[in-house]
């Protein structure tokens, strides 16, 4: 199973417990998905008025300059952390 396949059993399997996630541990999966998926952020940050915006940019931007494979990786780690579902760690 390819890095990509597990990223996305990962992303699927975020999506099924997002509810039970605290919000600083979703905000660092959020920075390590948006990484992956689009690279460096790309715009300013959020104004002081939009608290949820600016942790979930500040968690993106965060990451800048990770590699897209890395950030997939730690994402996969994390997720599998969380459910240990074994197919994660399938390589």
């Amino acid at each position: 199973m390819t890095l990509e396949e597990r990223f996305n059993i990962a992303a699927d399997l975020v999506r099924g417990i997002v509810s039970q996630i605290n919000d600083t541990l979703l905000a660092q999966l959020y920075g390590y998905f948006k990484q992956a998926r689009e690279g460096n952020i790309a715009f300013s940050r959020p104004s002081i008025l939009n608290m949820r915006g600016r942790k979930m940019w500040d968690a993106w931007k965060s990451k800048e300059n990770m590699s897209k494979e890395n950030a997939m990786e730690k994402y996969v780690e994390i997720v599998y952390g969380l459910t240990n579902k074994s197919e994660l760690l399938d390589k």
